[in-house]
């Protein structure tokens, strides 16, 4: 089984990519049964990214290098949002609405985004088209922060602002 789950860390190895564990399933209330074997009794084998591996990867999506074009496609499709439409009830952190999502941005901005959130860790990954032509990936991780909702748009604010 490890073999066979490790492929998708030796292919990112052989593009380059280092630091990195991508080998398990996400879980929202945490691996289970011979999934949490292979995760480690000090969950020493979880999924790991650095920032710089999460910016590369969003930046290969966006440009259509990320496996191929039309895979790349169907990518952008997943992680478009609409920060602009209308919330309809306060739940749990929501993509559009929380995250980058949050920050205020000028009508026309459009946004791409994954984020992903514990009860320790707060990140997000954004690809953002400015409506006055600035493009950018923003990446922001966060440990200790994870029920902080505002700290990944006060920084998204901060970076827009500068662009702007």
């Amino acid at each position: 089984m490890m073999h066979q789950r490790n492929a998708i860390n030796r292919y990112f190895l052989s593009t380059g990519y280092t630091n990195i564990n991508v080998n398990q399933k996400p879980w929202g209330d945490g691996p289970y049964g011979r999934e949490r074997i292979f995760v480690g009794k000090t969950y020493d084998n979880r999924n790991a990214l650095t920032t710089d591996s999460t910016a590369r990867l969003l930046t290969e999506i966006v440009q259509g290098r990320a496996i191929s074009p039309v895979r790349s496609v169907e990518m952008m499709k997943l992680l478009q949002r609409d920060p602009f439409k209308k919330k309809t009830q306060d739940c749990e952190p929501d993509q559009n609405y929380d995250f980058t999502g949050a920050t205020p941005l000028p009508r026309g901005t459009k946004v791409w985004s994954k984020a992903g959130w514990t009860s320790t860790v707060r990140h997000d990954a954004a690809y953002v088209e400015l409506p006055n032509g600035p493009r950018f990936v923003l990446v922001t991780f966060t440990t200790g922060h994870g029920n902080e909702r505002e700290i990944i748009p006060t920084i998204a604010k901060k970076i827009i602002d500068g662009l702007l």
